[in-house]
């Protein structure tokens, strides 16, 4: 039996009239709009002819990256090393590993792993760690794929200079055990800026530097086969520049709040669907006017814009939090105050956190609870 809620959700699978019967707080997925959405991102990848690998650190569901590998991903990109080993345990490859690490202990559970069948690229910034890596792979007996991190403005990790990646790319080349693939530059800070326009002009300047660099590379003898970057926010971008090979999408299985206001295409039109919600119950309104839901900072991640709630797929209000486990909904003006028991169904401010916060996902297709989905990668930041 799953724990929590989602054993309690348990016996509602497959019945019909599931969804509004859900235990509550409880994380829900709609199959609807999450399949129109990875249909949707596969099809513009494939006419523009550039690669997708995903990003876990949206989902970190082994069942999502399943399915996104089953639509012709190239594989699933992690942000951590915790994140991609569950889903190496889940059965999930290949898998990239999009950030350096500092720990010995880290990188031997990597090759180790690889001793196990894990398909594995990382990436590198800095002298030491190639030699970390060539040292552990070889004596684990495998090889790693590797990616030079370029900084591309993100001003966080990697390195600015062309001259500065051809080096790392000339040592990487130079181990026997490593083999030098190509070159990461992720545009994180383009990401979320609103206007299509603003974001265009910030997502070229950014990619003038990364393709600067590829043309080092080129001149150097050591041209890159993966140029990997981008996300959500500047995948219609990368698509019409072409500098990337890949996208590393992750959000688009979802969408948030916080995406919801940034204009994807320069057209004003929602790309993707929300797919991701938080059913909620009221269980208070002691203060006139107001109702008390169930959840609060420890269901919904707080660092983005209010929550919508929804009343029988109507929007009906917001979400205020006013504690750990407790939010207010502040209703639409002429709504009334709900009763309590009423369930509600609210989208999330930043979905990557919030999946964070839960141990499965609830499948729902209409009024129906289709399956509960572990997210095995909850949790583990390490």
């Amino acid at each position: 039996m799953r724990r929590g809620v989602a054993g309690l959700n348990e016996p509602l699978i497959g019945l019909r009239n599931g969804r509004p019967r859900l235990e509550t707080p409880a994380l829900i997925l709609d199959a609807d709009a999450f399949e129109a959405n990875l249909q949707a991102l596969t099809g513009m990848a494939r006419t523009a002819g550039l690669g997708l690998r995903p990003h876990a650190k949206s989902h970190k569901c082994a069942e999502i990256a399943r399915r996104q590998l089953d639509a012709g991903a190239l594989g699933i990109a992690c942000a951590k090393v915790g994140e991609l080993l569950a889903l190496f345990e889940a059965g999930i490859n290949p898998l990239m590993l999009t950030a350096p690490v500092a720990s010995r202990l880290k990188i031997d559970r990597l090759t180790e792993a690889a001793q196990r069948g894990a398909v594995l690229t990382v990436v590198v910034d800095r002298p030491d760690l190639i030699a970390d890596y060539a040292d552990s792979a070889r004596e684990a007996g495998v090889s790693l794929d590797v990616l030079v991190e370029c900084d591309v403005g993100q001003r966080r990790t990697g390195v600015a200079t062309p001259e500065g990646v051809v080096a790392l790319a000339r040592q990487v080349a130079d181990e026997s055990s490593l083999r030098f693939v190509g070159v990461q530059g992720y545009a994180g800070f383009v990401q979320h800026i609103f206007d299509h326009e603003a974001r265009r002009t910030e997502n070229r300047l950014a990619m003038g530097r990364l393709l600067a660099i590829v043309e080092a590379l080129d001149a150097a003898g050591l041209s890159p086969a993966i140029v990997t970057g981008g996300g959500t926010g500047s995948h219609l971008l990368d698509f019409e520049d072409k500098v990337l090979t890949e996208v590393q999408a992750g959000s688009y299985v979802f969408m948030d709040e916080d995406y919801r206001r940034v204009d994807l295409h320069g057209t004003g039109a929602d790309v993707f669907g929300t797919a991701l919600f938080l059913t909620v119950t009221v269980i208070a309104h002691n203060i006139r006017g107001e109702a008390i839901i169930d959840a609060g900072s420890k269901s919904f991640a707080v660092d983005g814009p209010a929550p919508r709630a929804y009343l029988d797929g109507r929007e009906f209000g917001s979400i205020a939090f006013v504690g750990d486990e407790f939010g207010r909904l502040d209703t639409l003006p002429g709504k009334p105050v709900p009763s309590i028991g009423t369930r509600l169904e609210c989208s999330v401010p930043h979905c990557d956190p919030t999946v964070n916060l839960h141990d499965f996902l609830h499948v729902v297709r209409a009024d129906k609870l289709e399956d509960i989905w572990p997210i095995e990668a909850r949790g583990l930041s390490d």
